[in-house]
């Protein structure tokens, strides 16, 4: 492990260890695996070496071929030449265009969820953000990302529009790892909690309007944290002193 690791909360070997459970063997051994890379225990641009991921999943070469299939198709890993399986690495230019990409999905949808407001979205988005209220000051980074995703997936689902919900899940998992790695930042995270409260009490109001200006302004602030972090090689950078948005 690298200095790097030491300073993040990432997930154990046993973590990995799928063998004996009784359920899918692909989505379940694929789970794993993204969450190892979500958290750093894969670091971006690390191989990975089948012998060593049978050990320590417990689960057969075949069953892990088709599990890195998945996660090759969600853009987590590609296979290189001679390498073969490779932790996907964004290039800061990269990570611009996926938040650009994010600004226009996310704020539509948001802005829908506003004409809309069903119900029942909305008592699921009050939900989340309680759940994120409770993790304000105790939460691990991981119990973070979890919640904080769940956040984002309500307003997805509150858009009505299931290929949108689909296609940001898809962009989530590209960025989680720099979500996470943001998370470990506890006085940033306040400013993202105020930022997604006030949001979520514009789409309650129906305010399309300024649900649109709130989700655009947050996503284009995290957008820029999230390229600085990947500036530094998928690290946070040394504390400036200025009170940023994390890029959750």
């Amino acid at each position: 492990m690298d200095e790097h690791e030491d300073q993040l909360d990432v997930m154990n070997d046993g973590s990995l260890l799928v063998a004996g459970q009784a359920v899918s063997l692909r989505s379940l051994v694929a789970d794993r695996l993204r969450l190892a890379i979500i958290t750093g225990r894969f670091r971006p641009g690390q191989q990975l070496r089948e012998r060593e991921l049978c050990e320590l999943t417990g689960v057969s070469r075949p069953s892990l071929r088709e599990a890195l299939r998945v996660l090759e198709a969600e853009g987590l890993i590609s296979t290189m030449p001679h390498r073969g399986p490779v932790v996907a690495a964004l290039t800061p230019d990269e990570v611009d265009h996926l938040y650009a990409l994010r600004l226009v999905l996310e704020s539509f949808a948001a802005r829908e969820f506003a004409r809309l407001r069903r119900p029942h979205d909305i008592a699921t988005l009050q939900a989340t953000m309680k759940r994120l209220d409770d993790l304000r000051e105790s939460g691990t980074p991981l119990e973070l990302l979890e919640a904080g995703s769940a956040y984002y997936r309500t307003v997805a689902s509150g858009s009505g529009n299931p290929y949108l919900a689909q296609s940001l899940q898809a962009l989530h998992n590209r960025i989680a790892l720099i979500r996470f790695i943001s998370l470990h930042e506890r006085d940033r995270n306040r400013l993202t909690f105020t930022a997604l409260r006030a949001m979520m009490e514009a789409i309650i109001a129906g305010d399309e309007a300024l649900t649109e200006r709130l989700w655009t302004e947050h996503l284009a602030a995290i957008g820029t944290r999230a390229r600085t972090i990947v500036e530094a090689g998928y690290r946070l950078a040394d504390a400036s002193g200025a009170s940023t948005p994390s890029a959750a």
